[in-house]
């Protein structure tokens, strides 16, 4: 009786032997974890390389318009009407002046 899953057998039929295919699993697990290792690093070099925002670019982006998300979007279009509103008075009184 023949067990069809074993060493001897597989190395008869030209199947290798469960070790070698053990060992070519851990090479490869090495190498993409090795890999991996090496691409994250690179990418945190690349990240704590990158320019730091100045104060008044932060502020700049704080000032720009969020945009409206489904609940309150009635409510950014009246604000956004208001605001429409003031700067159209400003412009307007601005104009006036002698």
């Amino acid at each position: 009786m023949f067990t069809y899953h074993s060493a001897p057998f597989r190395a008869m039929i030209g199947a290798g032997s469960y070790r070698a295919d053990k060992w070519r699993m851990r090479y490869f697990v090495v190498v993409a974890l090795i890999v991996l290792g090496v691409i994250f690093l690179r990418q945190k070099k690349v990240e704590n390389s990158a320019p730091q925002k100045t104060a008044e670019a932060v502020a700049q982006a704080t000032l720009t318009p969020r945009p409206a998300s489904e609940h309150d979007w009635a409510k950014a279009a009246i604000d956004r009407t208001n605001e429409v509103k003031r700067q159209v008075k400003r412009e307007r009184a601005s104009n006036e002046v002698p």
